[in-house]
């Protein structure tokens, strides 16, 4: 007799410097961490909880990976900022996006603003150019 397997999830993913954090849809709270440990870069370092299951129109046999929009949204969240870092509010809890790749957007800005070419990522200048 064979077990089924869990409903796909859609699990948060953080480490103790915040750079990288974000969703992962995984069946299992270890898939989830694995799969964010390898595309982030970490060793065994992150943490992974179950925060929402993916309604039965989407669950699909070997989901693993990054959610889109659209996933976000028909698990219930609700997107507050769309720009880095973006903000999700689901289930009464908000979860900020890791700020790494916010910050390398605004050192380019800042990077390129000074050579007068303007802020292409549109980010707030925080310190004199």
């Amino acid at each position: 007799m064979s077990r089924a397997l869990p409903r796909i999830g859609l699990y948060w993913c953080s480490t103790a410097d915040h750079d990288e954090d974000w969703f992962v849809l995984a069946r299992r709270a270890r898939d989830a961490r694995r799969f964010f440990e390898r595309a982030e870069g970490y060793d065994h370092e992150a943490e992974s909880r179950r925060v929402a299951t993916l309604p039965d129109a989407l669950q699909r046999p070997a989901q693993v990976g990054w959610p889109d929009v659209e996933v976000l949204t028909a698990c219930g969240a609700r997107l507050l900022r769309s720009e880095s870092p973006r903000v999700v509010e689901l289930n009464g809890e908000r979860f900020v996006e890791g700020m790494l790749q916010h910050e390398l957007d605004r050192l380019t800005d800042d990077m390129i603003e000074r050579r007068g070419q303007g802020r292409p990522n549109h980010t707030a200048r925080t310190r004199p150019v």
